[in-house]
């Protein structure tokens, strides 16, 4: 059951990163919810680090985190995987913890398909706790 919620969570946050990724790749705003400003947090400085956009990043780590889900499930348990799984789940919920920060303390806007990508990271940070321990 842990399996499967990280692997929805891991689908979903590599599909929220690749929706933004497309939108910005094609140079057309955001469809955002409750008229939030996507567009102003995705188009700030803060949306790229060390010059790799932000969406290209999450959707390396979502499908990173989905293989190795994949892994375990197909291969059964497996320290290694599992470490791997814990050491990335802990890296990507640590990045967007930053990142909801940076929107509060220095962008000052909200967007939630960010704060979406956010909530997935946050799952599979858990999900990789519970199965690791």
């Amino acid at each position: 059951m842990i399996l499967t919620i990280g692997m929805f969570a891991a689908i979903i946050g590599f599909c929220i990163a690749l929706y933004i990724y497309r939108k910005q790749k094609a140079k057309k705003p955001l469809m955002c919810p409750r008229k939030s400003p996507c567009e102003t947090v995705i188009t700030s400085p803060q949306a790229t680090t060390h010059g790799i956009s932000n969406t290209v990043l999450g959707m390396v780590f979502y499908a990173t985190a989905l293989f190795l889900i994949l892994c375990i499930i197909v291969g059964g348990r497996s320290f290694i995987a599992e470490l791997a799984l814990l050491l990335l789940g802990t890296a990507g919920f640590a990045f967007s913890f930053y990142l909801v920060r940076v929107q509060q303390q220095v962008i000052k806007q909200w967007c939630i398909w960010c704060l979406g990508s956010a909530v997935t990271a946050t799952v599979l940070f858990v999900v990789s706790i519970l199965l690791f321990f």
